[in-house]
């Protein structure tokens, strides 16, 4: 290589500062690509002599177009960029082009346009060392915009993996969009229940791909330290689960919510050697928008959680398509109204204050809903102290003769457990003070075409039809400890080749006249059980 002479030394490092000053000045001042290459092109030609320069390179939104300034003349620079690169003659003019890059990336080219002949090496050479000087000082800025605009698509493609309305699926890939742009050989999700807030679930990642779940793919460690801690390991000063993976330099995340009473989880990265500030700055970034989604995840599964058990939930919610299960359906289902007897007796002669009424029905009702829970029904609504459940909803995949199997289960568990609750010494003291034979309940069944699904400025789920009417007019002419049931639910248990309904004992058909019904209520009396 043809050694520089002091002269032209002192022109390089003139133009490098003035490079630098120009783009410093960019920087300073904001500006996008467009004006950062209008304040530096005029500049390099006055500099170097150029006739033109010009740079094919990504924008902010990661395209690819061409900057240009100086004569072309009808050239388009962009094509004579695509060419090899190096010096080489254009006509009566000379272009010398060399490839950028960002972090050994190849993000574009730049290239400088000379009068004249200038390919011979002496010329050649200086011609490069010229453009080396330029294009250096547009790297460092290539660099800055580049690396913003690629975290910046990152977290756009984070996010929109987050709106999943399956949220680990959602999960799943956006970890792995992160895990190939930055080394991540760990990764942990450790997050709170929305409606067990005790039960803690996890995710673990090895190099962004599924490794350990709680649940079906349980980690042996993660499982000993939830017995251990539970819920404290969300807190910001454990340090137990950086612990757990030894020998790993990790790093926590607190994931916080601002409406809830303490965090929603916990982030843990890990990697032998550590995290680069970019890392952090997406894991970071990850971590605010997976709050957010946690949110929204959790908002959902508690509105839910007044109509179904958890399974259910589970069910819904790993469907892309959940909604679907939610909307308005007119399904023959399965529909149960269980109501205390004498409750209005019991709560004006029975009880001291209105708050002890709320404790008894909270116990009641808690285990009355369990009851519909456990034989596949849904929690319709509690109207004072009757609650309601329907039997068939959200998946409808059993046949009108289970759903009214099961309507019928709960019926007669619900009526057990009221009455050994009336055995308790201080509910059958209550009893005898209100001069009730003991506690019961008065339940009516029908099996009925309802229109189910999301209703309401609430969105609460429950079903409408004159189904559901009769089975509320069936349940306040049940008696004390009695369930009634329609014939409609008597015709589908008939025939059934399972023993317990086999067992059942039904009185006579009974017609029975109701105010604004055209038709009498055509039901059986289901003779109570035999311990």
């Amino acid at each position: 290589m043809t050694d520089i002479n002091l002269g032209e030394y002192k022109a390089l490092r003139t133009l490098q500062r003035a490079v630098d000053d120009a783009l410093e000045e960019s920087l300073r001042e904001r500006e996008t690509l467009t004006q950062t290459f209008k304040r530096c092109f005029p500049l390099v030609r006055s500099l170097t002599g150029a006739k033109a320069v010009a740079i094919t390179t990504r924008d902010e939104e990661l395209v690819e177009q061409t900057w240009e300034d100086g004569d072309w003349s009808d050239c388009h620079p962009g094509a004579l960029l695509e060419g090899a690169v190096g010096v080489r003659r254009m006509g009566a003019d000379t272009l010398v082009s060399q490839p950028l890059d960002v972090a050994g990336t190849r993000v574009g080219v730049f290239g400088l346009l000379f009068a004249n002949d200038a390919t011979a090496p002496e010329d050649a050479a200086r011609l490069q060392r010229v453009l080396d000087t330029v294009a250096e000082q547009l790297d460092t800025v290539l660099c800055l915009v580049h690396t913003a605009s690629e975290k910046h698509q990152l977290i756009l493609q984070c996010n929109s993996h987050l709106a999943n309305p399956v949220f680990e699926a959602g999960m799943d890939l956006a970890v792995l969009t992160l895990a190939q742009r930055v080394r991540l050989p760990g990764f942990l999700l450790l997050s709170r229940d929305a409606v067990q807030p005790h039960v803690l679930h996890y995710r673990t990642y090895r190099n962004g791909h599924l490794e350990f779940e709680s649940g079906e793919q349980p980690h042996a460690g993660l499982e000993a330290a939830i017995r251990q801690h539970g819920p404290r390991l969300l807190l910001s000063e454990e340090s137990t689960l950086r612990r757990l993976f030894s020998g790993r330099t990790t790093e926590a995340v607190l994931i916080s919510g601002a409406a809830a009473p303490g965090p929603l989880g916990k982030i843990v990265v890990w990697n032998d050697n550590g995290f680069s500030t970019y890392a952090m700055d997406l894991i970071r970034v990850l971590a605010s928008t997976l709050s957010q989604r946690l949110q929204d995840y959790n908002r959902e599964r508690i509105h839910l959680s007044q109509f179904f058990p958890n399974a259910v939930i589970d069910a819904l919610l790993q469907d892309p398509a959940y909604a679907q299960h939610l909307r308005a359906q007119d399904q023959e289902v399965g529909i149960l109204f269980a109501d205390i007897n004498g409750f209005t007796r019991i709560c004006e002669r029975g009880f001291d204050s209105p708050r002890d009424i709320g404790r008894f029905v909270d116990e009641w009702s808690e285990r009355a809903v369990g009851c519909i829970w456990e034989h596949g029904g849904v929690f319709d609504k509690m109207v004072g102290d009757c609650v309601i459940g329907l039997f068939g909803p959200p998946f409808f995949k059993g046949t009108p003769r289970e759903r009214a199997q099961a309507a019928v289960r709960a019926a007669c568990d619900i009526q057990a457990f009221t009455a050994s609750l009336g055995a308790r010494e201080e509910v059958a003291a209550l009893c005898e003070r209100v001069k009730l034979p003991g506690l019961g309940v008065a339940v009516g069944v029908n099996l009925a075409h309802a229109n189910c699904g999301l209703f309401g400025p609430n969105r609460q789920y429950t079903a409408f039809s004159s189904g559901m009417n009769q089975a509320a007019r069936l349940q306040s002419l049940a008696g004390f400890r009695e369930t009634l049931v329609m014939d409609s639910v008597h015709a589908a248990l008939v025939g059934s080749e399972e023993p317990f309904f086999q067992g059942l004992r039904f009185g006579p058909l009974t017609e029975t006249p109701v105010k604004n019904v055209a038709q009498p209520l055509r039901h059986y009396r289901l003779e109570p059980l035999t311990p």
